[in-house]
C-alpha cells in the first residue's frame, strides 16, 4: 500500500522542480515558513531639505487656485518639503504682480520653482531661474511653442494639453448636435495662452465637422457672459450648441429659462467643474465639462521636483486633463467637488 503522505510530498517536490526547470525561481521558498507581510508606514521625511516655491496666477478669490494650492500643500506635507506658494493679491492674472512674485521666488533660490506660463512676459524670469540651477516645472499653462518651452529651461509640463482638450470638448459635444450646425464659442480669456490654445482645438474639430461658428470675446465675469449669451441667442436662433473655453457657460442655467429653452434642448460644454458647472450639469442645462484635475497640478510637480532634486531624474510631462464629465460622472464626484478636490 502506497503511503499517500509520502506520495503527495514527492509529487509536490516534483512540481517545484518542474517550475524551476521552466524558469520559475523557487529558491528561498520554505514549505513551512509563513509568508511575511511587510507594512510600509509613510513618513514625511523623503523631501526634507528640499525647498519648493510655486508661483501661481490665481488671485485669492479664485477657487480653481484653491484646489491647486490644496494639492500642492498636501504633497508637501506628505513628503516633508519646505514649501511656499505665491498668488497675486490684486486678482487673477495680474501680470505685474506675477512677475514681482517670480523675482521674489528666484531671489530665494529654491531647489524647485513651479510656475505657470500664463504670459510670455514671464519667460525671461523662468529662463533666469533655470540658468541659476533651479529646477523649473511648468504647470496649468504650458509654453505656447516648443521654442518657448526650451527657452524657459523647464524640465516638464504638468497640466492639460490645451489644444487636445479643446478638440476633445468639441468632439464629445458633437454627439448632441448634427454636423454642419452653427454654434457659438465663448472665449473667456482673450489673448491668454490657455484660452487661445483651447480655442484652436475647438475650431479644429468644428472645421472637420463642417460647422460654422462665431466667437464671443468675454471674460470670467459671469454677469458679462450671461448678458452676452442672452443677446447672441436672441439674435441667432439657429444656434445649435454653445462651447465655452472656461466655466462661464454654466450661466445658461439662468439664461435658458428666460428664453424658453428646456434643459437638454441645446447642448452646452464648459471646462472645469466649479460649483456652478456642477449644479448646471446636475440640472441638465450643461451637457458636459472637461476637467483638468487641478489638484493633480498642485500635487504632482512637488513629487516630481523632489525626485529630480534627490535622484537627478529627468523630467516627464503629465497630461492631467481630458476628463469628460457628464451628468452621471458629476453625480459620482459631487462630494469631491464640495471637498475641494475636484474643480
Amino acid at each position: 500500500m502506497v503511503n499517500k503522505d509520502r506520495r503527495n510530498f514527492i509529487i509536490g517536490m516534483a512540481g517545484l522542480g518542474a517550475l524551476a526547470a521552466a524558469g520559475w525561481g523557487v529558491a528561498g521558498w520554505s514549505l513551512t515558513r509563513p509568508v511575511k507581510v511587510v507594512k510600509s508606514i509613510a513618513q514625511p521625511t523623503f523631501g526634507q531639505g528640499i525647498k519648493i516655491i510655486f508661483n501661481g496666477h490665481w488671485g485669492p478669490e479664485n477657487v480653481f487656485g484653491n484646489v491647486v494650492e490644496k494639492g500642492f500643500y498636501d504633497a508637501c506635507n506628505l513628503i516633508g518639503t519646505e514649501c511656499t506658494m505665491y498668488r497675486p493679491a490684486n486678482g487673477s492674472s495680474d501680470v505685474s504682480e506675477i512677475i514681482s512674485n517670480l523675482q521674489t521666488a528666484i531671489s530665494q533660490h529654491p531647489d524647485v520653482l513651479i510656475a505657470t506660463d500664463i504670459y510670455t512676459s514671464v519667460q525671461p524670469y523662468l529662463h533666469q531661474a533655470s540658468q541659476e540651477g533651479i529646477i523649473v516645472i511648468l504647470v496649468n499653462v504650458d509654453a505656447p511653442t516648443e521654442t518657448d518651452f526650451e527657452y524657459t529651461g523647464a524640465i516638464a509640463y504638468i497640466g492639460q494639453d490645451l489644444v487636445k482638450a479643446g478638440y476633445t470638448q468639441a468632439q464629445a459635444l458633437s454627439n448632441y448636435f448634427p454636423s454642419g450646425s452653427h454654434v457659438v464659442v465663448i472665449n473667456e480669456g482673450p489673448g491668454q495662452v490657455w484660452a487661445e490654445q483651447r480655442d484652436e482645438g475647438i475650431k479644429e474639430f468644428l472645421k472637420q465637422y463642417g460647422c460654422t461658428w462665431d466667437v464671443i470675446e468675454s471674460s470670467f465675469d459671469l454677469s458679462q457672459v450671461e448678458s452676452q449669451i442672452t443677446a447672441y441667442l436672441e439674435a441667432h436662433p439657429d444656434t445649435k450648441a454653445i462651447l465655452s473655453n472656461g466655466y462661464g457657460g454654466a450661466v445658461v442655467m439662468d439664461v435658458f429659462p428666460k428664453l424658453g429653452i428646456s434643459p437638454g434642448q441645446m447642448p452646452v460644454a464648459t471646462f472645469d467643474i466649479t460649483p456652478q458647472v456642477l449644479n448646471a450639469i446636475l440640472a441638465g442645462y450643461v451637457t458636459l465639462t472637461i476637467d483638468q484635475q487641478p489638484y493633480l497640478q498642485g500635487f504632482l510637480p512637488v513629487i516630481q521636483g523632489a525626485l529630480v532634486k534627490k535622484y537627478d531624474f529627468s523630467g516627464w510631462n503629465v497630461n492631467t486633463g481630458n476628463y469628460v464629465i457628464t451628468k452621471q460622472i458629476a453625480e459620482e464626484v459631487e462630494p469631491l467637488v464640495k471637498e475641494g478636490v475636484f474643480y
